[in-house]
């Protein structure tokens, strides 16, 4: 299945439902715009605090470690581990009837951040401890979002 890629304007919201229900609109919020300006460019940034030397999810406003809220953006490896997943059969709406079963879960960063993404088996199986890399894809809505391949190098 091929999607047009769509560029999204994240400022605006977007809208959000659980299974047919319309339940308002995502807000991304401001700390998280370099994150998704990023990721219309086909990179994937973390927050990144330049006095620890410790990146951070991108939805971190303040370093856990020194407490300093000069957090910048850094770009990430890109490569991890899959941590958990789950194979969803039962779509959540309309929208996802036709990508049923696919897969979603947390990957490992080797940065020591956790996303919750899409996984993509492709070559390898989806297992716990695979190594996986970040791609780029245009998915059910019409958004670019980040997905991890497992078995990529």
């Amino acid at each position: 299945m091929s999607f047009a890629p769509q560029k999204v304007d994240w400022s605006r919201g977007v809208p959000l439902r659980a299974g047919d229900w319309f339940i308002g609109l995502y807000q991304p919020s401001p700390e998280t715009v370099g994150f998704w300006d990023a990721v219309q460019h086909g990179e994937l940034v973390l927050k990144y605090c330049p006095a620890c030397d410790k990146c951070f999810h991108p939805k971190r406003i303040v370093c856990t470690d020194c407490g300093s809220a000069d957090l910048a953006w850094r770009t990430a490896s890109g490569r991890g581990h899959v941590y958990s997943y789950s194979e969803v059969h039962r779509a959540p709406s309309g929208d996802f009837a036709g990508s049923t079963p696919y897969t979603v879960g947390i990957v490992a960063l080797e940065e020591g951040v956790h996303l919750f993404t899409r996984l993509i088996a492709e070559p390898e199986p989806i297992a716990i401890d695979a190594p996986v890399t970040v791609d780029f894809r245009v998915l059910e809505l019409g958004q670019l979002l980040p997905v991890f391949v497992v078995g990529a190098a």
